[in-house]
């Protein structure tokens, strides 16, 4: 007799019918289990048809049944994985009323590193290495503040160089994060007397971090990722269990540009591209490429991708029309039925047109990531050293500076009582806004509390900070952040430390929290729900988490991609069930999360 909670589970699961798929069609269960006949909790099961851009996945209950939603009629691919077996694949087709069964048995290997997520391998290396010079995890701390910005870590480790290799790939980055270094400090001020580089010229903080760094990040990839096999036991994440597994993740193939901003249609996975040239708006359709290897759909492939590989999918923002818009950095709904996006456009969805908001000349700065539209209309948006507000109706901008300049403002929200923070990554620093008085303050943040070396300390100290590719290590760097719109906290990224903060949005209580097995995972965004979950994406995980106010807990939630390098997220509380849209940067894929 099947236990009463594993039936209610599958008519749960029967019930939850993505908005991308047909009333008519079959639906396709299964039993996973392992070598040893025993059934397997939290498996990975995911099905593609033919032809489709469109991939749906589920996970086993702790009796190792799985039961897909209602699929659309179709030949599919079904495949099944987890940390530490081997993939398993099939062909199953479907028919309108058909119910089908697939069964996995999961045979063990002995070598599955690259199926780890980024976190995961950075887990698994080594603390006390000669490079860690006595200090433990000295060095990942310092790949994840250098080397994890523009790409992941596993696209670092994936890698196999020795050290001459190392040492001309390591120089090349050099030499692009000089090219892209400002010359303030952050904070504010100059260099006095400035540091010089071995050509006599002065560096910015970046550079000046890096090349403290150089030598041992050379020695140390050719340590971990040279010629000879490292030893090291793999530390996997445990898979998922009980809550963990109740959802369904539909991911739609997905191709962009950071200067323009595409369309999803989530019910046919058709996707088109909205650009502005010579004052008109050109619509286009823009079919998704496949690369298997780029895909992360084989976690054995597990290939992560450079940030900038083939356009970027790294913001999503809710269309009144029930479509999904995605751009590169810095998207946003706008009540009034529009969306925002780049540096600065607006989309109104219902006449397709795309109206460009030129800075006046003379204001400093551009558009950063953040955007949001408070309760009056007007469309805040974060730049480099404060915030720009700006009139739809008159195209007019004003300016608000930060009380500490330079610091690399990254994302900005907006509370329930017209509030408007922001985040300084380079500064370690919460700015506000009074958007009734104008009055501007700050909350600056503690230091890291960790083991430094003390020339590290010396260093990074002299240095005064960072920037967004290169971080001093006793950096927390609040980076995304999200606010319950019906609550009363606002909570923060600490991108590079593996932690959340939440804030009190009056008294300005805030309390920090460590990610479950996160000091690597690079924390970003955070959206709240209207039942005031928290939900938290992490570049390095391919997991995103749940934080309950109440309780102080988290969940961990799986991915069923590699190499997501997802960022950004925004929840559609409309229905009974919150629903998640979270991006792939890495894989360039949009995926829709609805909770059982």
């Amino acid at each position: 007799m099947r236990h009463p909670f594993i039936i209610l589970a599958a008519v749960l699961s029967f019930g939850v019918v993505a908005a991308s798929q047909t009333p008519s069609g079959g639906v396709l269960t299964g039993t996973v289990k392992g070598a040893d006949g025993q059934p397997m909790e939290g498996v990975t099961i995911s099905a593609k048809a033919e032809g489709s851009t469109i991939t749906t996945s589920v996970w086993t209950d702790r009796t190792g049944q799985y039961a897909f939603p209602q699929l659309p009629n179709g030949k599919y691919r079904v495949w099944a994985q987890a940390v530490g077996f081997a993939r398993e694949a099939g062909e199953q087709p479907l028919m309108s009323g058909q119910k089908a069964q697939r069964d996995f048995t999961m045979k063990p290997v002995q070598n599955y590193v690259r199926q780890l997520s980024d976190v995961e391998w950075l887990n698994s290396l080594p603390d006390l290495t000669p490079e860690d010079r006595g200090v433990p995890g000295r060095m990942k701390r310092i790949l994840i503040n250098t080397c994890s910005t523009c790409h992941q870590p596993g696209f670092v480790l994936e890698k196999r160089f020795d050290r001459a290799g190392w040492e001309i790939i390591v120089n090349h980055m050099g030499r692009l994060i000089a090219a892209g270094d400002p010359p303030e400090r952050p904070g504010g001020g100059k260099y006095d007397p400035p540091v010089l580089d071995a050509s006599g010229k002065p560096m910015g903080v970046q550079q000046q971090l890096f090349e403290h760094r150089k030598q041992d990040i050379i020695s140390y990839l050719t340590r971990v990722a040279g010629p000879e096999p490292l030893a090291m036991t793999p530390k996997p994440f445990p898979r998922p269990t009980g809550e963990a597994t109740r959802i369904v993740v539909t991911e739609y193939d997905v191709t962009g540009d950071r200067a323009e901003v595409g369309r999803l249609d989530p019910r046919t996975g058709r996707t088109q591209r909205y650009s502005y040239r010579n004052g008109e708006t050109i619509v286009e359709e823009t079919p998704p490429p496949y690369n298997e290897y780029r895909s992360g759909a084989d976690w054995f492939l597990a290939t992560r991708s450079d940030e900038q590989e083939g356009g970027t999918i790294h913001d999503v923002a809710l269309g009144s029309d029930g479509n999904i818009y995605y751009s590169g950095i810095g998207s946003t709904n706008d009540p009034s039925g529009a969306i925002w996006f780049g540096t600065l456009y607006r989309l109104d969805i219902a006449t397709q047109k795309l109206r460009f908001y030129p800075r006046p000349q003379g204001l400093g700065g551009g558009f950063a990531n953040g955007k949001q539209v408070d309760s009056k209309g007007f469309l805040w948006g974060s730049q480099p050293n404060g915030l720009f507000r700006v009139d739809p109706k008159t195209g007019e901008y004003k300016e608000y500076r930060a009380v500490t300049p330079y610091g690399r403002t990254y994302d900005m929200v907006i509370d329930r009582e017209e509030r408007v923070w922001f985040h300084q990554l380079g500064a370690d620093r919460i700015g506000i806004v009074d958007s009734r008085t104008d009055d501007i303050s700050e909350i600056r943040l503690a230091p890291l509390d960790e083991p430094m070396l003390p020339a590290d300390a010396q260093n990074d100290k002299r240095a005064g900070g960072g920037w967004n590719m290169v971080a001093s290590l006793y950096q927390k760097g609040p980076r995304r952040m999200g606010v319950d719109p019906n609550g009363d906290y606002m909570y923060s990224g600490y991108y590079w430390a593996g932690k959340i903060a939440r804030t009190h949005i009056r008294t300005r209580q805030l309390k920090e929290y460590d990610l479950p097995d996160g000091r690597y995972i690079h924390p970003y965004k955070i959206v709240v729900d209207k039942n005031h979950m928290a939900y938290v994406t992490a570049a390095n995980g391919d997991v995103f988490f749940k934080f309950n106010p109440e309780t102080e807990q988290f969940t961990r939630y799986p991915l069923p991609s590699r190499g997501t390098n997802s960022r950004h997220m925004v929840v559609d509380s409309s229905g009974a069930r919150p629903v998640l849209w979270i991006p792939y940067t890495g894989t360039q894929k949009i995926a829709k999360v609805e909770f059982r």
